[in-house]
């Protein structure tokens, strides 16, 4: 049998131990654990049976159409953003994601992130840190979770472990999904918003759980801020091109949104530079410690580190012995 090339451009480096183990020996693993495409040859993607494709590089048109031997892409995460899914079906390449390895786990951050804003933990830890102060009112406006109002965009996996976790908390769960039908809301118990308005006019709390699409890409602007309550939270686990970051800052400058939980920037690792983030750098600055970020980690813990990974793979190899993919998302592009 011919040896079989694994490309897996970016993020990874040997050893692929995991990979190795559901692939076997007849298959080559290559890392170039590349930032841009342009750093990978055109021999290189030519040669290529299967990508395993993190989120670095951009699958363009003009990289897809040098997978000439390709016979899979698998985005070893949840969101395709990054694959242009037209191009690889013209070429008759499945393109395929692993949609739940990370459900719980993003929720669970989601929530922390909410938790450690309700509760001003970062800025109770931060005064018995830096001022050595003991004060039971360091930690700002602080509202009772218990009977508050979440709002989710996006009732998918992740959105429905949020609202399982929230309603743990005995908050009034809502959630706008146009695309989620009738019955969902009676089956979770939740309350069903017809419209995007509706929604932020009533949450305590927003939490976006949406896919980036040319629908949600910048959904978040000054008309989605203005929206929410006065005193409110935004969260995003999402994806950082969802929300507008000048619209969100000008929201936390004007009091207008009490704080932000972010996981996913428009740009990763951010542009420092911008007054959002020199503010929250700023220890006198009005939005110390109404703003926490963390880098692109939501996903992230050991457990889940590996069952992505192993997902991933798993899925390349029923298609390398013949078998259809279980999770692909560019069917109605494919020849």
């Amino acid at each position: 049998m011919t040896e079989q090339i694994v490309l897996i451009p970016d993020r990874l480096t040997l050893p692929a131990n995991i990979e190795e183990r559901i692939f076997g020996n007849e298959t080559k693993i290559i890392t170039p654990c590349a930032l841009q495409s342009s750093e990978i040859s055109d021999s290189m993607w030519q040669s290529a049976n299967v990508i395993l494709a993190w989120h670095e590089i951009d699958y363009t048109s003009e990289v897809i159409n040098k997978l000439i031997n390709c016979k899979v892409i698998v985005r070893v995460g949840v969101g395709f953003d990054n694959v242009d899914l037209a191009a690889a079906g013209r070429m008759g390449i499945p393109v395929c994601n692993v949609p739940d390895y990370g459900t719980n786990d993003v929720a669970d951050h989601a929530v922390g992130l909410f938790l450690t804003l309700a509760r001003g933990l970062s800025r109770f830890n931060d005064s018995i840190r830096n001022a050595k102060a003991w004060d039971w009112n360091a930690g700002g406006v602080l509202r009772r979770i218990h009977n508050s109002t979440i709002g989710i965009i996006g009732l998918g996996r992740i959105g429905t472990a949020v609202a399982l976790r929230a309603k743990a908390f005995g908050m009034n769960v809502i959630f706008f999904d146009p695309y989620i039908p009738d019955g969902q809301d009676k089956a979770l118990n939740i309350e069903r918003s017809r419209s995007l308005d509706s929604l932020l006019n009533k949450s305590d709390v927003v939490s976006i759980h949406t896919p980036l699409t040319l629908e949600t890409k910048g959904m978040a602007n000054k008309s989605f801020f203005d929206s929410m309550k006065r005193g409110s939270v935004f969260i995003n686990t999402a994806r950082g091109a969802i929300m507008d970051l000048d619209a969100l800052a000008d929201a936390l400058f004007d009091n207008h949104i009490e704080s932000a939980g972010l996981d996913v920037l428009p740009t990763e690792p951010p542009d420092l530079s911008h007054p959002l983030f020199k503010a929250w750098q700023d220890s006198k600055s009005d939005i110390y410690g109404r703003l926490i970020i963390t880098p692109h980690s939501a996903f992230y813990n050991e457990e889940s580190y590996l069952e992505m990974r192993e997902k991933a793979a798993s899925e390349a190899k029923r298609v390398l012995d013949g078998e259809n993919p279980q999770n692909c998302v560019n069917n109605d592009y494919l020849l």
